[in-house]
Formats: structure tokens, C-alpha cells, sequence
């Protein structure tokens, strides 16, 4: 038992040390700049490396699927694996091309003509405070002082920025020409991934095994992969279907409410519906704004819409494909959602509650395995409830 225990407390130590050393590592790396612009140059080097692994793990399910029929027929079974790639790329391709040809050209003239716009309907929003405000005397004045100094340093921001991304044209038909170069790079490494998944993967069990010599940390970290593997597969696939759904409810409704850029606003509900909990909330400020300028009741209409949409998804669609992939309460999810937003913006809002679902997976594991060393209960509920219990027994003794 002793040793047991001796081993339990090694392996927990062992991974508190490891968390630690990278964190202070990484804290190293930011204190001195010339590490971190070496890093950096490597990082931007293998950029296309990373997002093609990325993509090949998006994309891995779909392969296995097909692999799969593929090797239901005797005569493909032999080429399944590279048919299954083709067509997964075929397929992604086919999505994305469907994304560009149907949505990104309406989306462009939505924003075209907001740009055009906007000058106008910010004049009639204030004429018409200008109109409700007639009646007032020193708060009109100081309000509608405001409101023209905003309106001014709005117009030539706009302007400002506007000249500058057309002096800038030249730098991004450079920058988009290295763009694709890097995309075809990931598609290559994505290619290769997926058609040699188990030997690159065994490739890396085999460095870890070669390291570490303890077979049952060795057991814990493999259990551990295998589980971060479900939750982020699950959250990942599940997210992406989940924002797809939202985006179209989302663009029929507005489209039947007759609200202005209801393409535009759905692209923005959408994508920003990827980001668990507030998602829809962070793309309804923007939208409301451009509704807003157009007519205030359609923006109050729209509110109530959005409040609506987010009830239907929190507790009906999400639920129904999400399942509970990552086991985390909402509390903790918006820990998560704060702190790796914080220390990675925008893409740690995205990927911040798989990765903080894996770390509470972790310490669930490691708690458990105490308390049944010590022969207590692992059950949440037996312990929500010691304080209750500890007060009746011990007003029984006193009426006793």
C-alpha cells in the first residue's frame, strides 16, 4: 500500500514539475527577446507545418468514415486509404468553394455598400436625436456637441482608413501570394498525414516510450492523449455543426423579419457562435450597431431575436449535438473562456475549454485515485452534503 501510495505521489509530482518547468519556460522565453525572436522566425517557419496538422485532425474523422465504406467492397478495399484522402479533400474543398462562391460575394457587396452608406444613415440618426432633443435647452446643446465631434472623428477614421488599405494594395498582393504558397504547403502536410496517420503517430509513442521508462506514467499519459483526443475531436466537429445551424436559422429568420445585411449579420452570428456561451452575444454587438443605423426598432426586434436564438442553442441544438464532450460546468467554462482568452486571444476563447476540460479531466483522475487509496467516496454529492450531515449529528448529540 505504502508504495503504492509512494508511486501515486511520483507520478503527480513528476507532472506538477513538468507543468511547472513549461510555464516557467515559457515566461523565460518572453523576458528575453532574442530567444523569442528566434523562436518566432521558427514558429513562422513551420507556420504552414502547424496548419496542416491542424486541418488533417479536423479532417481525420471524415477520412476514417470513408476508409471505412471504402473497405466495404472488395475490390477498393486496396486503395482505400488513398481514395478516402482524395475524396475528403474533395469534399473540403467542395465546402469551401461553395462558402466563397455562394456567401463571400453577397457578404462583399453587404459591406460595399455599408461603407457607402454610413455617411447617410448616420446623418438621419442625427437628425432625428436632433429632433427629439429640439425641446431641450443646455443638455441638447452639450449632447448634440458630442455626438457631431464623434461623427466627425467617425468620418475621417473612415476616410483615413479607407486610403490607407488602397495604398496598401501592393503589399496584399504580396502577403495573399504568400498565403497561398503556405496554404498548398498545408495541403501537402495534410495529405501526408492523413495517408500515414498510424506511423507518424506511432512515431511519436515511440519517442515518448523512449524517454520515460515508467510504464504506468507511461499508462496515465496515454490515457490521458486518449481522452484530451475525444474531447477536442468531439468539441471541435460538434462546434463547427453547431455555428453552421445557427448561422442558417439565423439568416432565415432575419431574411422572414426583413432586417437589413441579414447575410452579413448571420456570417458574424455564425463564426462568432464558435465561442462557447458568449459567442452569439460578441457578434450581436456589431450587428445590432449596423441595424441600428438603419432603423432602431428592427435593432430592439433583432436584440430580442439574438436573446432568443441563444436560449434555443444553450439548451436545445447545443445539448443535442454537443452532447457534454467536455464535462464542464458554465462556471468553469467561462474560467476557461477568460484565461486562455487572455493569454491567447481570440483563439484561446476557441480552443480554451477543451484545453481547460483536459486539465480538469487530469485532476478529477488524480483526486479520485486519492480518496480511493484512503477508502472515502469519489461521489461530488457525498461531499456537498458533509456539512449538513456534520450539523445534524452534532445537534442530535446536543439534544442526546
Amino acid at each position: 500500500m505504502k508504495s503504492g501510495k509512494k508511486r501515486y505521489w511520483r507520478i503527480g509530482l513528476t507532472i506538477f514539475v513538468s507543468l511547472a518547468a513549461v510555464v516557467a519556460f515559457y515566461f523565460i522565453i518572453l523576458r528575453y527577446q532574442g530567444i523569442k525572436s528566434y523562436l518566432d522566425m521558427i514558429s513562422l517557419a513551420l507556420q504552414p507545418v502547424m496548419v496542416g496538422i491542424v486541418i488533417a485532425y479536423v479532417l481525420c474523422p471524415v477520412a476514417k468514415f470513408l476508409e471505412r465504406q471504402f473497405r466495404r467492397g472488395k475490390r477498393l478495399s486496396r486503395v482505400a486509404r488513398p481514395l478516402s484522402v482524395l475524396f475528403t479533400l474533395i469534399f473540403a474543398i467542395g465546402i469551401l468553394g461553395l462558402f466563397c462562391a455562394l456567401i463571400l460575394p453577397q457578404v462583399a457587396d453587404s459591406i460595399r455598400s455599408l461603407v457607402v452608406d454610413l455617411p447617410g444613415m448616420l446623418e438621419v440618426q442625427l437628425a432625428r436625436l436632433e429632433s427629439y432633443l429640439e425641446e431641450d435647452s443646455d443638455a441638447a446643446a452639450t449632447v448634440m456637441q458630442m455626438i457631431t465631434s464623434v461623427e466627425t472623428f467617425l468620418m475621417a477614421w473612415i476616410k483615413e482608413n479607407m486610403f490607407e488599405t488602397v495604398s496598401n494594395v501592393a503589399v496584399s498582393v504580396l502577403s495573399i501570394g504568400s498565403a497561398i504558397v503556405n496554404l498548398v504547403v498545408s495541403v501537402v502536410v495534410t495529405v501526408y498525414l492523413l495517408l500515414d496517420r498510424e506511423r507518424y503517430l506511432g512515431q511519436c509513442k515511440k519517442l515518448f516510450y523512449a524517454v520515460s521508462r515508467n510504464k504506468r506514467f507511461n499508462r496515465v499519459v496515454m490515457e490521458v492523449v486518449h481522452q484530451a483526443d475525444q474531447i477536442f475531436s468531439g468539441f471541435i466537429s460538434g462546434k463547427l455543426l453547431d455555428s453552421l445551424i445557427v448561422g442558417i436559422i439565423c439568416f432565415v429568420s432575419l431574411s422572414v423579419l426583413k432586417m437589413p445585411y441579414a447575410l452579413l449579420v448571420s456570417v458574424i452570428v455564425g463564426v462568432t457562435n464558435i465561442i462557447p456561451m458568449f459567442g452569439p452575444f460578441i457578434g450581436a454587438i456589431p450587428s445590432a450597431f449596423l441595424i441600428l443605423l438603419v432603423s432602431p426598432p428592427k435593432c430592439i426586434v433583432f436584440l430580442i431575436f439574438i436573446i432568443i436564438l441563444q436560449q434555443l442553442d444553450g439548451n436545445v441544438i447545443g445539448p443535442r449535438i454537443l452532447g457534454n464532450s467536455t464535462g464542464l460546468s458554465a462556471l468553469y467554462v467561462t474560467v476557461a473562456m477568460l484565461l486562455f482568452g487572455k493569454l491567447m486571444g481570440f483563439v484561446g476563447m476557441i480552443v480554451g475549454v477543451p484545453l481547460f476540460a483536459t486539465l480538469y479531466y487530469i485532476v478529477k483522475r488524480l483526486a479520485e485515485y486519492s480518496l480511493k487509496r484512503q477508502g472515502m467516496p469519489m461521489s461530488t454529492a457525498e461531499y456537498a452534503g458533509i456539512s449538513d450531515k456534520r450539523t445534524g449529528e452534532e445537534q442530535e448529540s446536543r439534544e442526546h
